[in-house]
């Protein structure tokens, strides 16, 4: 009886100690977290790094909450960045594997990946960009991977010599009336400046002319256009007081010289108006030409210079007698006052229109 009784408290000593180990565990390794509290601490740590460099402190916006969250749910997939405004903003996206057990989110997990993200020099970047005003935080747990997704307020676009483009806000410029713009645009000489690959592209137009309109007042938003065959294109877009919502496209000399009609009429002024809708083409329009806004007047103009060019070749043509060349002659010269020496021609088909304010 005296073994028996031995061997009970032997094993009740060691169930009191296995007890006791257990309740312990949990402040050896860290509580457990959610993962919208590991967020919360993300964030803090991160304004907190940026304060240490002298840079302001973040907002927390609740859509790019939304962006981070769905791209790191889908195990960040090239399809939602693709179809989303993710694709236009800078963001940081990186993931951590549990090869052993489930993925558990502790009180440390915060700070393990914000000391991971200021020691890459990449992510380091993003999070320091100075011009950032506004993020977003998503973590998602997916099988024994933990995905992590920061979204900045900030233009993922590079410049013609790939360097980010940067944007310059200033909190106190407003939207202008039509006049006002008109005449910012025609003492701005953004649109004078040549077009080079690789070096001065749409971008660093669409991005300059935002700048410059920001530093006088007029607040201004930078343009991305998709198309269904070849390169995204840059512009600009301001919300007039009196007419709404007008794009401007201010690209210099050479990125469109080849589609241009009598291009020595141009005499240095690039600055158009921009007449954009989703499945259909590009076009654009001098700014003394777009009395009208609406893009059913962009595509009565258009066919306006073909018929004006119909006209044309069957003046040239040789087969009408004096007095119908005297009639037609008259319709061509009224043509010719309405649309002026030249055309621009239109881009490629729009398939998605991006506005950064």
């Amino acid at each position: 009886m005296k073994t028996d009784n031995r061997r009970f408290v032997s094993l009740l000593s060691c169930l009191l100690v296995l007890i006791f180990c257990l309740t312990l565990l949990p402040s050896c390794i860290g509580s457990s977290l959610t993962g919208a509290e590991v967020e919360d601490e993300i964030f803090r740590l991160i304004n907190e790094a940026r304060q240490e460099v002298g840079l302001s402190t973040l907002l927390r916006d609740s859509n790019l909450d939304t962006l981070a969250e769905q791209y790191s749910a889908s195990e960040l997939s090239d399809d939602v960045m693709q179809t989303t405004e993710l694709r236009y903003l800078l963001r940081n996206s990186w993931w951590v594997v549990y090869s052993r057990g489930s993925p558990r989110l502790t009180e440390d997990t915060a700070r393990e990946q914000v000391d991971y993200c200021l020691e890459n020099e990449k992510l380091r970047e993003a999070i320091l960009r100075s011009e950032t005003r506004a993020t977003g935080i998503g973590i998602a747990v997916v099988d024994k991977t933990v995905y992590y997704t920061q979204v900045f307020d900030v233009l993922n676009a590079a410049s013609g010599s790939g360097e980010p483009i940067r944007l310059y806000e200033n909190s106190q410029a407003i939207d202008p009336s039509w006049q006002r713009l008109k005449s910012f645009l025609l003492t701005d000489d953004t649109d004078e400046l040549p077009y080079i690959a690789d070096s001065f592209v749409c971008a660093d137009f669409a991005a300059m002319l935002h700048n410059r309109a920001e530093k006088a007042g007029i607040k201004a938003a930078y343009v991305s256009v998709d198309f269904v065959d070849g390169p995204a294109h840059a512009l600009n877009a301001f919300n007039t007081t009196d007419r709404g919502l007008i794009y401007i496209d201010c690209t210099g000399p050479g990125f469109l010289e080849t589609t241009i009609r009598d291009s020595s009429s141009i005499n240095g002024d690039y600055d158009k108006v921009a007449y954009i809708k989703v499945n259909e083409e590009y076009g654009l329009l001098p700014l003394d030409k777009a009395t009208s806004l609406d893009y059913g007047f962009y595509e009565q103009w258009i066919q306006l210079w073909d018929d004006y060019e119909i006209k044309v070749e069957l003046y040239n043509s040789g087969s009408l007698s004096y007095s119908e060349l005297v009639n037609l002659r008259n319709e061509i010269e009224k043509l010719k006052m309405i649309l002026g020496d030249y055309h621009w021609e239109p881009l490629g088909i729009v398939t998605s229109v991006h506005l950064h304010w």
